[in-house]
């Protein structure tokens, strides 16, 4: 593989980035009221949007992954939330999803956030994200998907707890998650 590049996404990358999310994400039995691809454009228009946390890998000047990181609150701390993160499916399974989280993670802690969520399976554990549970973070009593939260604390010595909360683009009109 050539040289993989990760950056700053920009307006320009949109189309491509909407195609690499919905080709990773694009499955049977997906939830046909929700999409991930047009879950990007809404974030990207949301104020917890952070251009410097949208993040593309290229390869070849070819875009084959992308993540972003967007404001969330626990209580009133604020922080990030990870996703959607997304590989090209010929590229995956070849570190490129790690490259992403690893760099993000770096960039989120130069901007001085001190933690990141996420709702995720276990794949995540690998890079020291642990279930939310285990600190008190719930998105709300008896959610069904605070089975599935993480956090990962960026600065060791900080702990949050309390009912956490994704920028509003993660919501319905009736203020349900997505």
């Amino acid at each position: 593989m050539e040289k993989l590049i990760i950056k700053q996404a920009g307006d320009n990358h949109l189309e491509e980035i909407k195609d690499i999310v919905k080709e990773a994400f694009d499955r049977p039995g997906k939830n046909e009221h929700f999409n991930e691809w047009e879950f990007v454009d809404k974030v990207r228009n949301d104020s917890g949007f952070i251009p410097e946390l949208c993040l593309i890998a290229a390869v070849d000047k070819e875009i084959i992954g992308y993540i972003m990181l967007s404001k969330a609150l626990i209580g009133k701390n604020g922080g990030l939330s990870l996703g959607p993160l997304a590989v090209k499916p010929s590229y995956q399974r070849k570190g490129i999803g790690k490259r992403l989280i690893n760099y993000g993670m770096k960039k989120a802690k130069e901007k001085g956030f001190e933690w990141i969520v996420l709702t995720g399976g276990d794949y995540y554990t690998q890079f020291g994200f642990e279930s939310a549970s285990k600190y008190d973070v719930v998105l709300s009593n008896n959610h069904p998907e605070n089975s599935f939260l993480k956090i990962k604390f960026l600065d060791s010595n900080r702990e949050v707890s309390g009912k956490m909360r994704f920028c509003d683009s993660f919501y319905n009109e009736n203020g349900e998650l997505l």
